[in-house]
């Protein structure tokens, strides 16, 4: 190569350098946005984690109160078709021995008797 093409290739090399020295900072600025933006990212991401964790905890302990509940739900229909049952019972055993009320039914009362006010003593003069 003769010098004058060094010379070339050294003075081009030099000004895509300066350009490259004016866009650098820029990059630089960027590439600390852009790392700023990723931490909060990242921690927006993990924050976001921990509540889905949380959620999963509360929703499998939700579940397990409602399995729970079903089945209390289900005892207590159980518990109430036997009292109905034995009060289907205790009804076909009544009409069987003819009775017509419930034992246990409010009885009327007797109308009560015209009371009249008992006559005041008068004093007597001895």
């Amino acid at each position: 190569m003769d010098d004058a093409h060094v010379r070339e290739r050294i003075t081009r090399w030099i000004q895509e350098s300066k350009e490259l020295f004016a866009v650098l900072p820029g990059l630089l600025e960027l590439e600390h946005r852009l790392s700023a933006k990723n931490d909060h990212a990242e921690k927006e991401s993990e924050r976001l984690r921990k509540e889905l964790t949380d959620l999963h905890k509360e929703f499998d302990e939700l579940r397990k109160q409602n399995e729970q509940l079903r089945a209390e739900k289900e005892e207590a229909g159980q518990a109430l078709a036997k009292v109905l049952e034995t009060v289907q019972a205790t009804n076909q055993i009544a009409q069987k021995l003819g009775v017509t009320k419930s034992p246990f039914a409010r009885r009327p009362e007797a109308p009560a008797a015209a009371t009249t006010p008992a006559p005041t003593p008068t004093p007597t003069s001895s």
